[in-house]
């Protein structure tokens, strides 16, 4: 499930981040919190606002918080926009009804020494 694919830009080989944000999805959707657990860096950053209140930290709050919830059957997400260069990448994802409510993600994600990739940051907001 975590392969790397690589392609040919010109002067060097780069590695392709396999589609962590579909994983992102479906391990929120399915409340595997092994899975999520699996894609988020050690030290990443979650960032964003909740209506009025400003929330920061690592993945432990969010993981918790799928842990202890049921995920509605009318869970939606969607990928926006994803993108890579090197060992970096981001994308953008939509999520509705998670615990009745709907975010914008903004994820970014690097690629370890292992060769493995890993999101980094997320920057969220409730709507």
């Amino acid at each position: 499930m975590y392969l790397t694919n690589e392609r040919e830009n010109n002067e060097h080989t780069y590695t392709i981040p396999p589609h962590r944000f579909g994983i992102y999805i479906e391990g929120t959707r399915t409340r595997n919190v092994a899975l999520l657990g699996d894609i988020f860096h050690e030290k990443i950053e979650m960032t964003g606002w909740m209506g009025p209140d400003f929330i920061s930290g690592g993945s432990e709050l969010f993981l918790s918080v799928i842990e202890a919830n049921e995920i509605a059957p009318d869970y939606s997400a969607e990928i926006l926009n994803e993108g890579s260069a090197d060992k970096i990448a981001w994308g953008t994802i939509t999520e509705e009804n998670l615990l009745g409510m709907s975010f914008e993600n903004h994820f970014h994600m690097i690629q370890i020494d292992d060769g493995t990739w890993r999101i980094i940051s997320k920057l969220f907001r409730h709507f």
